[in-house]
């Protein structure tokens, strides 16, 4: 049996925070999370700034949404400055048309998407809504042509 395209090549734990400095201090000293890129996002995003970092072979994703914004962050926010609230697992997809068929096979399963778009040369992505099933997102992720480095400076704890 294989594994269907949509379960392929988990990678990421994301989670939303409220202030990302507070949450990476909290993650230091909690989890020995030390090492981060801190990645700002341009004016008009529903998110202030990410924060990244590898354990092992899985990487964490720290979003700091914007609360006065209606996004699929804005429930997650937790109420303290240094908690984080998980929300989604990153899959990594390789192949333009393994994302299109995964992208398919969670329309088929009835998760759409609820946030999904491109940036650029650099990044597809696709949150699929399956918060009501599992109780999280599920985002895939293609890097394309310009993007192939986009995660190579992230910090190996």
């Amino acid at each position: 049996m294989s594994v269907p395209l949509m379960f392929r090549n988990h990678f990421q734990h994301a989670y939303v925070v409220r202030n990302l400095e507070k949450t990476m201090a909290a993650f230091r000293a909690r989890c020995g999370v030390g090492k981060w890129q801190v990645m700002p996002l341009p004016s008009g995003s529903p998110v202030r700034a990410i924060g990244l970092a590898y354990v092992q072979n899985v990487m964490i994703e720290l979003i700091e949404a914007l609360p006065d914004h209606e996004t699929i962050y804005r429930r997650f926010i937790p109420e303290s400055e240094s908690d984080a609230r998980f929300h989604h697992l990153g899959y990594l997809i390789e192949r333009e048309e393994d994302y299109l068929a995964a992208v398919a096979q969670f329309d088929a399963a009835g998760w759409p998407a609820a946030y999904a778009g491109r940036v650029a040369e650099v990044i597809d992505f696709h949150y699929a809504d399956t918060v009501g099933q599992l109780g999280h997102y599920c985002e895939l992720i293609h890097l394309r042509s310009d993007g192939q480095g986009f995660f190579s400076q992230v910090p190996h704890n």
